[in-house]
């Protein structure tokens, strides 16, 4: 089970964005609402190998995440955007047994745009991001025209 602790990261992925290369298949449209219908892209680099989650969160407040690694791997879980010690906090499990944990803070908790740290059942860091304007922060953050994804030694091309 992986557990990711990101509030709107793993709440929901973003709109109809195509996932990273070679990911899966395509995720459907996701919409930003103002009810517990709320869907937003979630991104998460897993150690420092390149390993990568691409998925959706959804919910406001507290909901639901699903999505899959880069190598096929199908990952659910459940977050909350406020645990007993008031942070976000995410948590998942994948079809091979990895789990996760996620802490996370939001940028802003509308959009579900949330940044998050944590570990996964196998030692690995966990780095997440979550939000409707996810890709465009990451592009920022790369200085490159298309969003990719800091993971270990490499950034993963997103879409």
């Amino acid at each position: 089970m992986i557990r990711f602790a990101l509030p709107a990261l793993l709440a929901s992925l973003l709109a109809a964005a195509p996932a990273p290369a070679g990911a899966g298949g395509a995720l459907p449209a996701c919409d930003t609402t103002d009810d517990a219908a709320n869907c937003v892209r979630l991104l998460a680099c897993i150690g420092g190998g390149g390993r990568w989650f691409s998925g959706r969160a959804v919910g406001r407040g507290s909901g639901t995440l699903a999505g899959e690694t880069d190598d096929g791997v199908i990952c659910q879980g459940r977050w909350t955007e406020r645990n007993a010690l008031g942070l976000g906090q995410a948590n998942v499990a994948c079809d091979d047994g990895m789990t996760v944990t996620v802490f996370f803070y939001y940028q802003d908790a509308h959009t579900g745009t949330a940044i998050g740290r944590g570990r996964a059942s196998t030692g690995a860091t966990v780095q997440s991001w979550s939000g409707l304007h996810v890709l465009d922060y990451l592009s920022e953050r790369t200085g490159r025209p298309m969003p990719h994804l800091p993971c270990g030694a490499r950034d993963i091309p997103v879409s």
